[in-house]
């Protein structure tokens, strides 16, 4: 994002709730792109904004004592059910408290990543433990990756409907996620602007054919990619790992960015190391909640 101080000589520990904060950064350019609704206190935050995706109404930076956690669920729940939301997501991480929180919302119905591949992303292999964090230096990126890709493959930012479309299939159908999870970036983009939004989207494409995806957002001071799938058919070939560091390597060449964050799937971790991410000792849970 412009007009924001880059993180610079950072210890691995400010790497490692960077992580959170470039996703809450997120949350907060949606809800004011979108014209959503954006709370934010001591206890905790939560947005609330167009379209469907959870993503685009969640539940974040919870720090709640065990005496009040309960009926802050309750309450928080009743809020997202004011405004008809079908779903939302509360995130968790190192700095959540209670500690007890993740079973405190099994309690109140929500489920965790593990459970969500059954109902919500089938191809999206997560733990109960959560998505691992990552971090990196740009300046100490592989880019030899960049060279080892198929012949014929290219990355392009995505600049028209017909490219943005592209972006939905390819995203929709490696992770195995509802179409209408897909569409709604396409609907959030649309909303704001192809070229306006504050992430960046890109498609990899194969002899013509699009084969993966990246999101890039820079906030919080560090770079961070999202939504980075490569189709199972174009796997095995360097693809994910080339779509991944390039929009990368743009926000430290183009912005000055100095450090990179992600969190990971189960399957991505040896993709991200072999650019040059390494793992923290945290990780991100999300929690599901359905309207009914």
């Amino acid at each position: 994002m412009k007009n924001e101080s880059i993180l610079t000589q950072a210890t691995e520990h400010e790497l490692g709730l960077a992580v959170f904060q470039n996703l809450y950064a997120l949350f907060r350019a949606m809800a004011r792109e979108l014209d959503g609704e954006l709370l934010e206190s001591d206890d905790l935050s939560r947005h609330h904004s167009f379209p469907t995706n959870p993503m685009f109404k969640g539940v974040w930076a919870t720090r709640l004592s065990a005496g009040n956690a309960d009926k802050t669920i309750e309450e928080t729940i009743a809020w997202f059910k004011e405004r008809n939301a079908p779903y939302f997501f509360w995130w968790t991480g190192p700095e959540t408290t209670p500690n007890d929180l993740p079973q405190r919302l099994h309690a109140h119905g929500l489920i965790d990543m593990a459970e969500q591949q059954k109902e919500l992303a089938a191809g999206i292999k997560q733990t109960e433990l959560g998505a691992p964090c990552m971090i990196a230096e740009l300046d100490k990126m592989n880019e030899s990756v960049l060279a080892k890709t198929p012949r014929g493959f290219e990355i392009r930012e995505v600049a028209n409907e017909t490219e943005l479309d592209d972006f939905k299939k390819v995203f929709v159908e490696t992770y195995a996620i509802p179409e209408w999870a897909g569409q709604a970036w396409v609907d959030a983009t649309l909303k704001v602007g192809i070229g306006k939004t504050p992430w960046r989207m890109f498609v990899g494409y194969l002899n013509g054919e699009p084969a993966a995806t990246n999101m890039l957002f820079n906030g919080a001071g560090v770079a961070s990619v999202y939504a980075v799938a490569t189709l199972p058919s174009a796997q095995g070939q360097g693809i994910g790992a080339a779509i991944t560091l390039k929009p990368l390597l743009g926000a430290r060449d183009n912005d000055g960015y100095k450090y990179a964050v992600l969190f990971s799937t189960e399957m991505g971790v040896k993709v991200y190391e072999r650019i040059g991410f390494r793992m923290t000792k945290h990780r991100i849970n999300r929690y599901l909640w359905r309207n009914g």
